[in-house]
C-alpha cells in the first residue's frame, strides 16, 4: 500500500477547523417599505392638521392636501395594493372631516394609478413624484366635480373649481417638493453618520 493518500493531499478535502469567511461588504442601501398601520397613522395625523391647522390656510381658494401627498408617496413607494388601501382610507378621512362624501374615489383612484407607476420609476425622483402629485390632485378634483354634477345635480361647479383645482395642484407640487426635499435630506444625513 502507498503511504500517499490522495484526499490528505488535496487542500479541498481535508476536514478540519475552516477558515472565517469574510463577509461581502454590500454599499447599496436596502430599503423596506413602511408598514401599513404606520402609514393609517400618519394618514389619520395628516387629515387632523389639515382639517384643523391648516384650514385657515389657502392660496386663491386652494387649500393644501397633506392626505394626497401621502397617498402619492405610499403609492409610489409601496405599490398599487397599499396605495390603493391608503388612497381609500385617506378619502374616508378627508370626507369625514369635512368633504361632503366626494373625495373616496378620488383618493382610491390617485393611491392605485400612483401604485402602478412604482414598478415603473424610482419613488424619489422629482419629476415623477410631482408629475404624479399634480395628476393625483387632477384627478381627485376631477371625479369630485363629476361627482357633485352627476348626483348632487350641482350645475356650473367646474367653472367655479378649475380655477381653485389648477391653484391646488401648484400647492399640492411645492409641498410635495419640500416634503421629498426634507425625506432626502433626512436620508443623506443618516448615511454620513453611519
Amino acid at each position: 500500500m502507498s503511504s500517499l493518500d490522495p484526499a490528505r493531499a488535496d487542500e479541498r478535502l481535508r476536514i478540519g477547523p475552516s477558515a472565517p469567511r469574510r463577509r461581502a461588504r454590500v454599499d447599496a442601501e436596502i430599503s423596506v417599505p413602511p408598514r401599513f398601520g404606520v402609514l393609517a397613522v400618519l394618514a389619520l395625523c395628516a387629515g387632523i392638521v389639515q382639517s384643523t391647522v391648516l384650514s385657515g390656510v389657502e392660496f386663491r381658494g386652494a387649500h393644501i392636501s397633506l392626505l394626497i401627498v401621502l397617498v402619492v408617496w405610499t403609492g409610489l413607494r409601496c405599490g398599487v395594493v397599499t396605495g390603493g388601501w391608503l388612497g381609500l382610507l385617506a378619502g374616508l378621512i378627508a370626507d369625514a372631516l369635512g368633504g361632503n362624501g366626494v373625495n373616496v374615489l378620488g383618493f382610491t383612484l390617485a393611491g392605485f394609478g400612483t401604485g402602478l407607476l412604482a414598478s415603473r420609476f424610482f419613488w424619489d425622483s422629482f419629476p415623477v413624484f410631482i408629475a404624479a402629485v399634480a395628476g393625483a390632485t387632477a384627478l381627485s378634483a376631477l371625479l369630485s366635480w363629476a361627482t357633485l354634477a352627476i348626483a348632487f345635480g350641482e350645475r356650473g361647479a367646474f367653472v367655479r373649481d378649475s380655477h381653485t383645482a389648477v391653484w391646488a395642484m401648484i400647492v399640492n407640487c411645492a409641498l410635495a417638493a419640500i416634503a421629498l426635499a426634507l425625506v432626502r435630506f433626512g436620508r443623506s444625513r443618516g448615511m454620513i453618520r453611519t
